[in-house]
């Protein structure tokens, strides 16, 4: 009997070592996916030479949805202007869309709401690394005004 206690001991503590490993494994697995899923824009050297032609601050200006507006539809379009060719980055409280503005600056896309309030923060991203930053708020609901 007393032979028998100590064989379930050291198979609970064998089997807390193992669970332990595993969950360290995990972790570390999904705490690489993160770090690799960042998007990574190249900046510009301080060093060197510098970018030639002329420097162009960051621009960013949204058409649609205004600020402080209120919406029916659990989607709406979103468009606006930034600098030619620049990544535009759309954080929403469902998710992120990445797109990039056409040759002339011009971006759209549709994202969705949840209920209530949404914050949607903006960020567009030019080629040498000029950021520029909107944060917007869209009110999704259903209820007759």
């Amino acid at each position: 009997m007393r032979f028998m206690r100590k064989e379930v001991i050291l198979a609970i503590v064998i089997g807390f070592g193992v669970g332990l490993i595993a969950t360290f494994g995990i972790y570390n697995a999904q705490k690489s996916l993160k770090e690799s899923s960042k998007i990574q824009t190249p900046l510009a050297s301080e060093e060197g030479n510098p970018t030639p032609g002329p420097m162009v601050n960051q621009s960013l200006s949204l058409a649609s949805p205004l600020d402080e507006s209120i919406s029916k539809e659990n989607k709406v379009p979103v468009s606006g202007t930034t600098t030619p060719s620049s990544w535009v980055i759309i954080l929403t409280e469902k998710g992120e869309e990445i797109l990039q503005a056409d040759k002339k600056g011009n971006f759209e896309t549709e994202i969705s709401l949840i209920s209530g309030e949404n914050e949607i923060e903006f960020q567009a991203i030019s080629d040498t690394g000029e950021k520029a930053t909107k944060t917007i708020t869209v009110v999704y609901s259903t209820a007759e005004i």
